[in-house]
């Protein structure tokens, strides 16, 4: 899909916008050809016209692996890339990158440590010997 529509904005002018807290919190980061560094950024703005910039719509799954799309750059412009069959009435879902999914409270590091449910009504770990729960460690 794509690309991505939305206005240029040079990195520098960038950088002001957000340290005003002015950012639209739906511009994707364009890097230079070899990746280097930001040359700047698409932005459709705040409340963008979902007719016009629909892939702006599109969520940041919490977990990386519910992602069913992939976003990527080609030629300074960003597209979306289906990675999976993806069924008639499912969200589409793209991770937005390391730097923005920190900015959102998604703790990056820990975001697919922890997959199962956690309920916390069994003890944590068996013993595969005894069959003893360990909750944690004692005094």
């Amino acid at each position: 899909f794509g690309p991505y529509s939305g206005k240029f904005i040079p990195a520098a002018e960038y950088e002001v916008i957000k340290a005003a807290k002015m950012e639209s919190g739906n511009a994707w980061e364009i890097r230079d050809q070899f990746n280097n560094k930001t040359v700047g950024y698409i932005d459709p703005g705040m409340n963008p016209d979902p007719q016009l910039h629909w892939m702006a719509k599109i969520n940041c799954p919490t977990k990386t692996q519910e992602q069913n799309l992939v976003g990527f750059q080609l030629a300074g412009q960003i597209y979306y890339r289906v990675i999976m069959d993806i069924p008639y009435g499912k969200e589409l879902l793209v991770w937005y990158g390391k730097t923005y999914a920190e900015e959102i409270g998604i703790e990056v590091e820990t975001v697919d440590k922890y997959t199962g449910d956690e309920d916390h009504t069994e003890e944590a770990v068996k013993c595969e010997y005894c069959g003893t729960g360990m909750g944690g460690e004692e005094k």
